[in-house]
């Protein structure tokens, strides 16, 4: 993703590859998996365990918090350029689009990358324009599977020390 240019991420998108749906829903049920094991663990009662333990177990936690939430916003993020980059259901070779960003005729990565993550900690967008129906409805998606995503893990980070106190 680092290197890859506007050209390249087009040409990737042209080359449809089969299992995109089925790799981004396994990919964010995983994530939801994740937070929601780390719940269960976490909820356990934790006065037996060794002060060591303990903090492993938290730190442990917290890392697969913060993977969890890097990787559903980074396969977002291919997904909005994957969906871009597609072609338009016209004969011509025009690409999809369906956001508008300030200054950039052709977005890359790293563009995709900043939407996704926007829409990741505030759920909603900035000011990069919607301007399709599909991209509409892939951000509804992304903002409300943000929104509670953030909430558990707000609620597990008060529990967790709010458990340790």
């Amino acid at each position: 993703m680092i290197r890859a240019t506007p050209e390249k991420m087009r040409r990737f998108a042209r080359v449809e590859y089969q299992g995109r749906v089925a790799i981004f829903t396994f990919i964010v049920a995983a994530a939801c998996a994740s937070v929601l094991a780390i719940g269960f663990l976490l909820s356990d009662n934790k006065k037996n365990l060794s002060t060591i333990l303990l903090s492993l177990h938290v730190m442990l936690a917290v890392m697969t918090i913060v993977s969890s939430w890097l990787l559903v916003h980074t396969i977002f993020a291919l997904l909005y350029a994957h969906t871009y980059y597609q072609l338009s259901n016209s004969n011509t070779e025009q690409i999809a689009g369906g956001l508008d960003f300030p200054n950039d005729e052709e977005p890359d990565y790293w563009d995709f990358l900043y939407f996704s993550f926007i829409i990741g900690m505030t759920s909603q967008v900035s000011d990069v324009q919607t301007i399709s129906r599909s991209m509409r409805r892939l951000a509804l998606l992304h903002g409300v599977l943000s929104f509670f995503f953030n909430t558990t893990i707000l609620a597990m980070s008060i529990n967790i020390i709010a458990a340790l106190i």
